[in-house]
């Protein structure tokens, strides 16, 4: 699939931008396949479902797709997704020159190690930051789904509590449970009541009400039939699953290690690593990401080249 022909893409060319739609999925997939990710950010899923929180606009450049965003702080920034390395520094070299002749600082964010060094080669005096906030958390999936050893003890103390105490089914989500999952999610809002959380409610409702058209995948937890547990998941590249959200009734002890566990056995289970996304600066997400044992930390950088 090309996309250099105008009338074949509905994404507007540098310095005029499209909107994200789900129709542009393919041409995200396309890039995606020919240079695999290793953030969460470089997957549509992840672009499209935020993209009201980020306010993500989309635009070309030859056959690279440039994504601008704001981030938390409230700088404009890109995220760049090319089909190779030399198509990404060609971009950047690009939006940099323009940026320039504008005396303004291109900004980029959430990016990878491997092309934080070529970037370093080509833009000597650009500044840049580790993201800490921002790395994910990466396990083996042989890890999630079999949770051996001592390091695990307390995971599995409380799947066993769990399933003495309740009984329960699991179940892969399928259109008949979207609705369910969407209840669960509004629940789960109300007894968090934090405001803050309604980008998330946004962003986990886009993934639901879009669940096929993204090829997404997931798991359930149900209790009396009503569902108290979900994760989606999908494929970020050929040996790793990405999980992009995770809900549960906290009332039932036992069930976020459960719902974990069980997506990693039924869905992610193909795969060699799992990508947990990361932590946001949570110290209670950053606490209960590090129990699971990452293999490792996938850092990202946020780049300034003036």
């Amino acid at each position: 699939m090309t996309m250099t022909s105008e009338p074949q893409t509905p994404i507007k060319v540098f310095p005029d931008f499209s909107d994200i739609e789900i129709q542009m999925k393919p041409y995200f997939d396309e890039l995606l396949r020919l240079n695999p990710p290793q953030g969460s950010e470089y997957n549509f899923t992840n672009i499209f479902i935020w993209r009201h929180l980020y306010r993500f606009r989309v635009c070309r450049v030859e056959d690279t797709l440039c994504i601008k965003g704001t981030d938390r702080s409230g700088i404009e920034s890109f995220i760049i997704i090319a089909k190779d390395a030399d198509a990404y520094m060609n971009t950047v070299k690009y939006l940099a020159a323009a940026y320039q002749r504008e005396g303004k600082t291109l900004n980029m964010f959430r990016v990878e190690e491997r092309f934080l060094e070529l970037l370093k080669q080509v833009f000597p005096t650009m500044t840049y930051e580790n993201d800490r906030d921002n790395a994910d958390y990466v396990y083996l999936a042989a890890d999630l789904t079999g949770l051996k050893g001592r390091k695990y003890d307390g995971k599995r103390n409380h799947i066993k509590k769990f399933k003495g105490k309740y009984v329960y089914e699991y179940a892969d989500i399928t259109d008949r449970l979207i609705g369910d999952c969407i209840k669960l999610t509004e629940t789960w809002y109300t007894m968090k009541n934090d405001p803050s959380l309604e980008p998330d409610v946004i962003a986990t409702k886009e993934a639901l009400m879009h669940f096929a058209e993204l090829g997404l995948k997931g798991s359930a937890i149900t209790i009396d039939g009503v569902v108290k547990a979900f994760s989606i998941t999908e494929p970020l590249n050929t040996d790793t699953a990405v999980i992009h959200i995770e809900k549960y009734d906290s009332a039932y002890e036992g069930i976020p290690q459960v719902i974990n566990q069980q997506l990693c056995e039924h869905v992610c289970g193909a795969f060699k690593y799992i990508n947990r996304e990361q932590d946001l600066g949570n110290q209670g997400l950053r606490r209960s990401k590090m129990s699971y044992n990452p293999i490792f930390i996938l850092n990202k950088y946020s780049v300034h080249i003036s």
